[in-house]
């Protein structure tokens, strides 16, 4: 899938997925997300509140997330594995502001008032969702 297709797969409501990160002397935490957008085709950015993903990402700026659209049979599920660099995490400033507001509309002021940072993530390396044998 070229990264064209991915962003309108990956930008398509709704979905499913998973982030992972790890802190730094390597312990795992897999957290799910539905507030992340990519922007173009090699950047995702999120709206994160203040959590062990959050935590992790300041430590070790390494992260995957796995999508999907879940279909009647798993091998025909939509998706990818996204594998990430976190470039930026900012506290307040226009991303942060817009990811807010877009939060909010979502799914309400609660989840919004926990956003504590916009992430920026460069994708470093995207996978098929299944890798089918040849």
């Amino acid at each position: 899938m070229d990264r064209k297709q991915l962003m309108e797969q990956f930008n398509r409501q709704p979905r499913l997925g998973t982030l992972a990160t790890s802190d730094g002397k390597g312990a795992v935490n897999n957290a799910f997300f539905s507030a992340l957008n990519m922007i173009d085709e090699n950047t995702l950015v999120m709206a994160c509140g203040e959590n062990h993903s959050l935590a992790n990402l300041r430590l070790n700026p390494k992260a995957a997330f796995v999508f999907f659209e879940p279909a009647a049979n798993p091998m025909e599920w939509k998706g990818a594995r996204l594998y990430l660099n976190a470039l930026k995490i900012e506290p307040n400033g226009p991303l942060f502001d817009q990811l807010v507001a877009t939060v909010r509309q979502m799914v309400g002021d609660e989840p919004a008032d926990h956003v504590k940072a916009a992430v920026t993530f460069h994708i470093e390396e995207t996978r098929p969702l299944v890798d089918h044998a040849h």
